[in-house]
């Protein structure tokens, strides 16, 4: 590009070259002009800043900043950015359909109101701190009152590349739960302190597509004589499609086995709606049959009823922000 160099070298010193080509004007036009990756700023070849590399590598790398958080879902990573706060607030209403009781008998389903708190901290690249949930009831609590449960977690990026993260976890949660030792109508309840281990993963299939999937054991380590379920396997699949930009489809489904009472497995399907109107706010809406397969359960010879179906279903709307 510069014939003129090989006179130079016979003409002035290296140092004198060095400053010459410093100051040799348009070294570039474009970034392709560049090479090792670097991009073209002031018609100069220079390393990219965090912020550029994100804007030029839309995706799941651990690039982006607060300030270009990307607005479509599908090119989230799965952690926050360093130094990102992220805050998310769920309100759930159950309304699920009334059961067809037997004749002479009167039966009640509950409809309980309830609230989360959902919040995380990038570390670093690769590290972020979590309160993963508060949970609480307002309306229709039945027995367990206020207090619903609290966890918390610490996340690392084992894999995190452009389209593929996977993130393990461990953490410790304390739930508010029946106690098991105390007759069934008397309505006690006890804290089960669990550890759980879990995994997320994502894999960005295409610039409209990401299939994000969390598995979790909840391993009961003190009150476990108390809970009905002191253990419990939970798995769930969620493709996200990016109808247009800053709208996503969530579909999902789930399966939560307790090791004790495999009867009371659930398969939670739903669908969520998530728009964005602002790099640090999400809007959303999610609708979930809380066990879209009915089954019969009987505890004693001559004696059964049903669990889940269509019948029991849930919506829950939240707002996310980032700071």
């Amino acid at each position: 590009m510069n014939l003129r160099i090989p006179l130079l070298v016979a003409a002035i010193s290296s140092a004198a070259i060095s400053s010459a080509a410093a100051a040799a004007p348009n070294e570039c036009r474009h970034d392709y002009d560049c090479r090792s990756g670097n991009v073209c700023i002031a018609d100069k070849c220079v390393a990219p800043s965090r912020e550029e590399s994100a804007a030029r590598n839309a995706g799941m790398a651990l690039l982006y900043t607060r300030n270009t958080w990307p607005e479509n879902i599908v090119d989230r990573p799965l952690m926050v950015a360093p130094g990102m706060t992220e805050i998310q607030v769920d309100v759930d209403r159950d309304f699920s359909a009334e059961p067809n009781p037997l004749p002479g008998q009167i039966v009640s389903t509950p409809h309980p109101l309830t609230s989360e708190l959902f919040a995380r901290y990038g570390v670093s690249d690769r590290i972020h701190a979590v309160l993963d949930s508060v949970g609480v009831c307002f309306v229709d609590c039945e027995s367990l009152g206020f207090f619903r449960f609290i966890s918390a977690y610490l996340g690392y990026a084992a894999v995190a590349n452009h389209d593929v993260n996977l993130v393990t976890q461990f953490g410790f949660g304390a739930f508010n739960v029946p106690d098991a030792q105390a007759a069934p109508t008397s309505g006690p309840t006890a804290i089960l302190v669990t550890a759980i281990p879990s995994v997320l993963f994502a894999w960005r299939v295409g610039s409209a597509l990401q299939i994000a999937t969390f598995a979790a054991l909840n391993l009961g380590v003190i009150g476990r004589d108390h809970a009905f379920v002191p253990d419990l396997f939970s798995l769930h699949v969620e493709p996200r499609i990016q109808l247009a930009n800053r709208l996503t489809l969530a579909p999902f489904i789930g399966y939560n086995l307790p090791f004790a009472h495999s009867e009371f497995r659930t398969i939670p399907v739903g669908v969520g709606l998530t728009y964005v109107p602002d790099r640090a706010v999400d809007l959303g809406l999610v609708f979930q049959f809380a066990d879209l397969f009915s089954h019969t359960y009987a505890p004693v010879p001559g004696s059964s009823f049903d669990l889940g179906g269509t019948g029991q279903r849930s919506a829950t709307v939240f707002v996310t922000f980032r700071l």
